[in-house]
């Protein structure tokens, strides 16, 4: 029971705090990658799509982390490309552009906009309804008391008493709470998997190898061919 309701309130967390994170992701790339996009005939917009790539890669790294709670797995970290030592600024400033998986960054953050208002969304209306379905003896009261009201169970023909109202909302909120984990657990698995096709490394980013921390084995020359005699020669040579 403690693990079904550690992972509720880990996907509910998910798809809470990515809904905002899409809206300042989106908000950001689009103006700035579509003003650069705009102004590329001029140089000068080489260096805006290069900064949101830039800015894309942050909200990549972001959602790498919150994703790898939803997968029980890490994320791995790619290979930007950087630009080379001593590189000038104009190099510096274009070499986003020549990155792939920064470009699969920038995709991510735009194209997860949507996905993520709609998750949000469901998961959001359906903790509503499922709160509101359980807790409404502690108010239906007072909805059953407004003069005109006409309440679903009523609208259904199942009459307008506050006891059939009562078991109706509890059952359907019920109803809710018991799939609520699914349809979380649906809906943080498709954002953490739409992630992961975007943002997970052709080829993982690995540590360069350790330098021995022993002494150096000792290098003895390769014999080299023998020298020839400048002895006598024997008297029983071959003549």
């Amino acid at each position: 029971m403690s693990n079904i309701i550690r992972r509720i309130g880990a996907d509910t967390r998910y798809l809470i705090v990515g809904f905002p994170v899409a809206i300042v992701s989106f908000s950001l790339l689009v103006p700035v990658f579509a003003a650069g996009l705009g102004t590329a005939a001029i140089v000068v917009g080489l260096f805006a799509m290069g900064l949101a790539l830039l800015i894309a890669r942050g909200f990549a790294a972001v959602e790498r982390q919150m994703a790898s709670e939803v997968l029980n797995r890490p994320i791995g970290a790619p290979n930007h490309r950087r630009p080379p030592e001593g590189a000038g600024w104009f190099r510096a400033g274009i070499t986003p552009l020549t990155c792939g998986q920064s470009w699969m960054d920038l995709g991510h953050g735009i194209l997860r906009f949507p996905l993520a208002v709609a998750s949000f969304a469901i998961a959001v209306s359906w903790w509503a309804v499922a709160a509101a379905g359980l807790l409404y003896p502690a108010y239906g009261w007072v909805l059953n008391r407004i003069p005109g009201n006409r309440d679903l169970p009523e609208l259904l023909g199942y009459g307008d008493s506050l006891q059939t109202e009562i078991a109706f909302h509890m059952a359907l909120g019920a109803l809710f709470a018991v799939l609520l984990p699914v349809v979380l657990r649906f809906l943080a698995q498709l954002n953490a998997g739409f992630a992961k096709a975007f943002l997970s490394p052709v080829s993982p980013a690995r540590p360069e190898p350790a330098a021995p921390s022993g002494p150096a084995p000792a290098q003895y020359p390769a014999p080299g061919p023998a020298a020839p005699s400048t002895g006598p020669a024997s008297p029983y040579a071959l003549r």
